[in-house]
């Protein structure tokens, strides 16, 4: 099941139920489809991702990594959307919907 959230929810404030190290909500990627192009690096303002150890051969760029998971915004999953090689992926969001509340 798929949770639409409408602009309404996404311009209200939202406050956690439990404390954020309690949620395990963050992005993983895929090390095999990332392509090391940084776009999740420089889009996140939450400085959740890094660039992981450099790899031996012909590689230029180190593939990125999941740094700060805990500062990762519960819900927010855009980055999964900026990555074009499809390497970053989230939990189901309605196993974590429970967990927010919206504020006005």
């Amino acid at each position: 099941m798929e949770i639409i959230v409408s602009d309404h929810d996404k311009r209200r404030k939202r406050r956690l139920t439990v404390p954020r190290e309690q949620i395990e909500w963050y992005p993983a990627i895929d090390p095999d489809l990332c392509n090391s192009c940084s776009s999740c690096f420089d889009f996140c303002p939450k400085e959740v991702f890094a660039s992981g150890p450099r790899e031996e051969g012909l590689r230029c760029r180190p593939k990125m990594t999941v740094a700060e998971p805990y500062r990762c915004i519960v819900l927010c999953s855009a980055c999964e959307r900026i990555c074009a090689a499809g390497a970053i992926s989230f939990p189901p969001s309605e196993a974590f919907e429970h967990l927010v509340e919206y504020t006005d």
